[in-house]
């Protein structure tokens, strides 16, 4: 699992240098940003907690693109607590009213039973209001679930993808972000909520404080069906 999540690290570091060069094409059409937040601890605990994110997008004419990467690394006196990675990619084919998405999404966690779940859908997005500093899209489509259990036969259903984004530009300096996701299937409902709120210190750099939220309404025994994370993370855009 520590090469598959060096792997998605990897790739997205790459990615985002590759969206960064410096040429007119790539500045007018790519948009990239990372986010790492780690905390160490030594005496009495040794602690570490790691959190990477990476995200790029480009946005031309006719299509948008947007790939997004995060990990999530945590230990306790050399025992793992947490390790997990959640990787998707979304193709937007932009029309006169909203747009026509394709998306692909993989997690791997090492602590939810499951050796990993992978989903594809395809549905319609469109803008619901936009008015200045607020912006608010929906999603929805339809797709397909795969979730391979860490013991037991692997699990394939199709689902049902309802999604908000919402956006508040407080100000040119602060900004709060809300995404609530569901994706509903004949066995399960994965939803997920994703609230922040950033503001920048200097430049392209910028702190972030975010909550994430994910239910999952069938869990494999021994498992919780909802994990909750808080982060504090510094965030560089180019």
């Amino acid at each position: 699992m520590t090469l598959k999540l060096n792997t998605l690290i990897s790739f997205v570091i790459a990615l985002c240098a590759l969206f960064a060069a410096p040429t007119s094409l790539a500045q007018s059409l790519w948009s990239s940003e990372v986010e790492l937040g780690a905390v160490f601890t030594s005496g009495n605990t040794d602690e570490q907690n790691i959190k990477f994110r990476g995200q790029a997008v480009r946005d031309s004419e006719q299509w948008q693109h947007k790939v997004y990467l995060d990990t999530l690394n945590s230990s306790k006196n050399d025992v793992k607590s947490a390790q997990k990675s959640y990787l998707f990619y979304q193709g937007d084919y932009k029309l006169q009213v909203g747009s026509m998405f394709g998306r692909a999404s993989y997690e791997d966690d090492k602590f939810n039973g499951y050796d990993y779940q992978a989903d594809f859908t395809f549905g319609y997005s469109r803008p619901i209001y936009d008015n200045g500093p607020h912006k608010l899209n929906g999603d929805a489509g339809f797709g397909y679930r795969v979730s391979e259990l860490t013991a037991g036969p692997s699990e394939n259903e199709a689902i049902v993808r309802l999604a908000l984004d919402y956006v508040w530009d407080i100000n040119e300096n602060a900004q709060f972000k809300q995404l609530l996701s569901t994706e509903i299937g004949s066995d399960a409902t994965i939803s997920r909520s994703e609230s922040s709120v950033s503001a920048n210190i200097a430049g392209d750099l910028a702190m972030k404080f975010s909550i994430n939220v994910k239910n999952n309404t069938d869990v494999p025994l021994g498992t919780k069906k909802t994990d909750t994370e808080s982060a504090v993370t510094l965030v560089y855009k180019f």
